[in-house]
Formats: structure tokens, C-alpha cells, sequence
């Protein structure tokens, strides 16, 4: 099943590298691993609700200057806050979703954007 999971390299804004690299404890979306915990910090690019087993699903597609991983809030249609171009640090368990590698209901913080 490993082989299967994937990431979906996806362009991303240089600043974001900046930022994401000042927060403490996170790791580029590239060093996380299927089924270790992992916290990482980045931009959400896409936001859909999609069902899962007839209860609706947010994902989330959170880039950083290394590529990209979905954000699963489970039995949520939305989360305050979370839009597409929000900055946020999420924190959880990597599985799957979808063929790629996700967080599942994550620990998240959003991040203050420069005005």
C-alpha cells in the first residue's frame, strides 16, 4: 500500500519556504512519512467537501515550497477560518486518502498573514 500512496508535486510561492521554515517543529511536506506522526506548516491551495461514507468530508491541499498533502476534517463541511490561501501548521497521524498521503482530523493552528 506504501507504493501506492503519493505526492502530487504542486508549484508553490518561494515566501512560503520563508515562513513555514520559522515554525518551530515543522517538517517539509517531503520528510513525512506513512504512518509516523508529523507536523508540518504551509498554504492551503484547495478546499472540497466530499463524502465519505455518507458523512461529509473537508479536504484540504496544504502546500509548502516542497510539494503538497491533504488536510481531512472528518464529519465537517467547514472549518473556521480555513480558506484557500490560509496559512496554517496541522499536526497528526499521516495515513491515506484518496491514494495520496494525508492527515486525518488534525491538531491545526492558523497563522497570522502580513496586512
Amino acid at each position: 500500500m506504501i507504493s501506492k500512496l503519493r505526492r502530487r508535486p504542486e508549484p508553490v510561492d518561494e515566501t512560503v519556504e520563508e515562513w513555514a521554515t520559522m515554525c518551530q517543529g515543522t517538517i517539509p511536506v517531503t520528510d513525512v512519512v506513512w504512518r509516523a506522526r508529523a507536523k508540518v506548516a504551509g498554504r492551503v491551495r484547495s478546499l472540497r467537501v466530499q463524502p465519505w461514507s455518507g458523512v461529509p468530508t473537508l479536504e484540504c491541499t496544504l502546500v509548502d515550497a516542497t510539494g503538497g498533502i491533504n488536510v481531512v476534517f472528518l464529519g465537517r463541511r467547514h472549518v473556521a477560518g480555513i480558506h484557500p490561501g490560509t496559512r496554517m501548521v496541522v499536526e497528526g497521524m499521516v495515513g491515506g486518502h484518496g491514494g495520496r498521503l494525508a492527515i486525518l482530523n488534525p491538531d491545526y493552528r492558523l497563522l497570522a498573514t502580513a496586512t
